[in-house]
């Protein structure tokens, strides 16, 4: 009971740390949908899908190998810890590097040619967060959930201010802007007043505050690689084994980045920024499931690892992924059975063209959750090689969703089909992993459950179309009232059924 006990105080702590600027996210959407055009925010939505992409390159899996190499026990912690450092280290600084000296190619293939500003602050975003990464990690397998948290929430106060600030102070006029007044190239631009000056959006705003919050996580950080980090301690045949762990690993959150990503990228590219805003903005708010996902992850993935040499480790693996799902569904009844009433505090009007998509994509998220809940049976037997297979699996789905996208590309209704994407991509991972799992590693599988599961998730995503078809609201509360009655009571019922036998 005490270990449950210390979980559940663990993870309401990271839930603080990891939500908390989620929150703050989600109260600015409002504000961002109200203050910048479609099109702009397509532009802020397209910088942070492509900045994904690389993060998931150079990021290498090494905070998945560093649980997993510490789960080992076969290691000095302070070593696996020190290489991972310098590893992570030497891969983003050579990114740095490479992409500042190659930012004219970069922008012209992107589309950017007029923001080159944007891409110097994001490489400085990208290099910064990759950095932290292994810190962040090592307070959370230090169980130091305090102290992460006041990190995340001091990295996310001062985003915030920036953003605040700069968009009340701004009395410039942005769209008579020539941008051709402004070289990149100056030595200018290493003047803050200069680079805010130069932007021709107010998107520059949210990306220059990001960039601020980035540097900010890492001199708060800064001190725990100080301590912990040293080159004496670093190991090349550790550094060589946590790579060949990581590519695989590397190689999956690729795969996921393209599967969140690819819809946004080709919408801008081939429809119109509008659509693409409008798609973006409710795609934002069916990531709501992202944050009970996270909350979830942050506190049990280190207990998970903990667990794997344990006699009992299935049971606890079968009983909380099962809960993850069911307080999932009910989160995501609640969410979507009321979309329509709260919708117009999250997102402007102009933005609510693809509502449709929110109930589809927070399904496939659920399906993600449930995924990575999954996944544990391949990394503890360290064949994150699964996961990437599965994920390029996911990949070639989204990727032939999109295809049909492109032949009924005329019709700006065919933003439905990257949506459906999404959930069946996400879906199809689902199975292929617990079938493989059931084949290949039998004794971290256990079906007793799965029809159950089954049942929930389609009773739920029905319950779900019936409500969004609904048009009064008596009846939709009614519907998620009667669903949760009916939860409470098929859980009690097993629960006596478990204990009385």
């Amino acid at each position: 009971m005490s270990l449950y006990k210390k979980l559940m105080i663990q993870t309401i702590i990271y839930s603080i740390g990891s939500i908390f600027p989620k929150i703050i996210n989600y109260a600015f959407l409002k504000f961002f949908t109200q203050s910048l055009k479609r099109e702009e925010f397509s532009l802020y939505t397209d910088m942070y899908a492509l900045s994904f992409l690389v993060i998931a390159f150079i990021s290498f899996g090494l905070e998945n190998t560093y649980f997993r190499f510490l789960s080992k026990k076969t290691y000095d912690k302070e070593v696996i810890f020190s290489t991972g450092v310098i590893v992570q280290l030497f891969i983003t600084s050579f990114f740095l590097i490479i992409s500042v000296n190659s930012i004219k190619y970069l922008v012209s293939i992107a589309g950017y040619k007029n923001h080159p500003e944007y891409f110097f602050m994001f490489f400085l975003i990208i290099f910064f967060d990759t950095i932290c990464i292994l810190p962040m990690a090592w307070l959370r397998i230090n169980e130091m959930a305090l102290k992460y948290t006041i990190i995340n929430m001091i990295n996310i106060l001062i985003q915030s201010i920036f953003i605040i600030y700069l968009f009340s102070s701004s009395t410039k006029n942005y769209y008579d802007y020539s941008y051709s007044k402004t070289d990149f190239n100056s030595k200018s631009y290493f003047s803050i007043f200069e680079l805010v000056n130069s932007f021709t959006d107010k998107t520059g705003y949210i990306f220059f505050s990001n960039m601020i919050s980035s540097l900010t996580n890492f001199f708060l950080v800064f001190p725990i690689l100080l301590r912990e980090v040293s080159i004496k301690k670093f190991n090349k045949i550790i550094a060589k084994k946590m790579l060949n762990y990581g590519i695989p690993i590397m190689l999956g959150t690729i795969a996921f980045s393209l599967n969140e990503n690819l819809d946004k990228i080709l919408i801008k590219r081939w429809l119109s920024d509008e659509i693409n805003g409008a798609y973006s903005a409710c795609y934002k708010i069916a990531s709501f499931m992202s944050l009970y996902i996270r909350a979830f992850r942050l506190g049990i993935e280190p207990f998970f690892f903990k667990k794997s040499e344990d006699s009992n480790a299935k049971y606890y693996y079968e009983e909380i992924t099962y809960m993850f799902i069911i307080l999932g569904l009910i989160f995501y009844v609640l969410i979507c059975g009321n979309i329509s009433m709260f919708i117009g505090f999250l997102i402007d009007k102009k933005y609510h063209l693809a509502i449709p998509i929110i109930p589809i994509v927070m399904m496939g998220n659920l399906f993600l959750g449930i995924y990575i809940n999954l996944s544990i049976f391949y990394k503890i037997i360290d064949k994150p090689i699964i996961g990437t297979y599965i994920s390029l699996f996911g990949v070639l789905i989204t990727i032939l969703f999109n295809g049909v996208f492109f032949l009924i590309i005329s019709n700006h209704n065919s933003f439905m089909i990257p949506a459906w994407g999404t959930f069946t991509s996400y879906g199809s991972m689902v199975l292929v992993l617990y079938f493989w799992g059931k084949k290949k590693f039998l004794k971290f599988c256990n079906c007793k459950k799965t029809w159950k599961i089954i049942i929930h998730l389609f009773f739920a995503f029905f319950l779900v179309i019936v409500i969004t078809n609904e048009n009064k609201i008596e009846i939709s509360l009614f519907l998620q009232f009667l669903y949760l009655i009916i939860i409470f009571v098929l859980e009690i019922l097993e629960f006596k059924k478990k204990y009385t036998h």
